[in-house]
């Protein structure tokens, strides 16, 4: 007798694996070659600050925020 039931397993022994079977269809293949042809990439121009982070940055928001308020009290 095992000190332990793991020595014994009781599973059946594994078989072998089913036939591989396609994820995807024909259509699925040609319904993305044409999702692609319609969305190429873009090249895209954004400003960035000095400190590298997108402009304004929260530095740039919080002056511009000190001098608004600023301006409006005179």
């Amino acid at each position: 007798m095992p000190d332990r039931p793991d020595d014994q397993p009781t599973d059946p022994p594994p078989s072998a694996p089913p036939p591989a079977r396609r994820l995807v269809s024909e259509q699925d293949v040609e319904d993305a070659d044409d999702t692609l042809f319609a969305h190429p990439p873009r090249v895209v121009r954004r400003w960035v600050c000095e400190c590298g982070m997108d402009y304004p940055c929260s530095d740039v928001l919080f002056a511009r925020l000190v001098k608004a308020t600023a301006e409006a009290e005179q």
